[in-house]
């Protein structure tokens, strides 16, 4: 409680940024889809480039569609906080359950993630740093309509670290998706990042632009 109170009393700091991503989508292997996606992310104002994410992600559906199982990886080039930029990879597996109620869909999604630095750059006390991550979702669409709406919450736990085993960051995004075809969606989204439980805890706001392409 004593640790809470003194990171409640942090001085916090603001930063805006921005979010451009692609993804791309096909099936694969029966029943499994395979997704590919990269994305661009600028911060300090949007002055300074953050990160370069590319990704691979497989997916099975299961319980008539209404859960799937994820497997993903990827590799990072990101600007660290020691001043320059670093290699890093990542991997995760992750469940996501939805139910239709009406016009909303409630979906719940739980990712274990775990990301791993370069060791050959710099020593890390912690490496890899895994992540239990739990993302509460509710979206709206009415029928035939191009627009989908969505808003969802997810916490960020620190699961490895024996000095901070701590939720150290809340993510909150609203989310409009626009279908330009059948198999085209461009989305466009306010996503919040707030440093939880930290010693110089940040808030940061990002604009984003993603467009998706499923082949089926």
């Amino acid at each position: 409680m004593m640790a809470l109170s003194a990171f409640g009393q942090s001085e916090r700091s603001t930063d805006f940024g921005v979010i451009l991503g692609a993804k791309y989508q096909s099936p694969s292997l029966g029943k499994f889809t395979l997704g590919v996606e990269e994305e661009l992310r600028f911060d300090h104002n949007c002055s300074r480039f953050d990160r370069w994410l590319n990704e691979v992600e497989v997916e099975y559906p299961c319980l008539h569609n209404r859960m799937r199982l994820g497997l993903a990886g990827g590799a990072i080039r990101r600007y660290n906080d020691k001043g320059y930029y670093e290699n890093r990879a990542r991997m995760g597996v992750d469940v996501t359950y939805a139910e239709t109620v009406r016009r909303f869909k409630l979906s719940v999604r739980s990712r274990v993630m775990a990301t791993f630095r370069d060791e050959r750059v710099a020593d890390y006390r912690i490496n890899p740093k895994i992540y239990w991550r739990n993302r509460f979702q509710i979206a709206y669409q009415r029928p035939n309509s191009r627009f989908k709406y969505e808003l969802s919450t997810e916490l960020h736990w620190l699961v490895n670290d024996p000095k901070a085993r701590v939720i150290d960051n809340l993510r909150t995004v609203l989310n409009v998706d626009y279908r330009l075809t059948r198999r085209q969606t461009l989305s466009a989204f306010l996503r919040m990042d707030n440093d939880l439980q930290v010693k110089q805890p940040v808030d940061r706001f990002y604009l984003g632009l993603t467009y998706h392409y499923k082949s089926y």
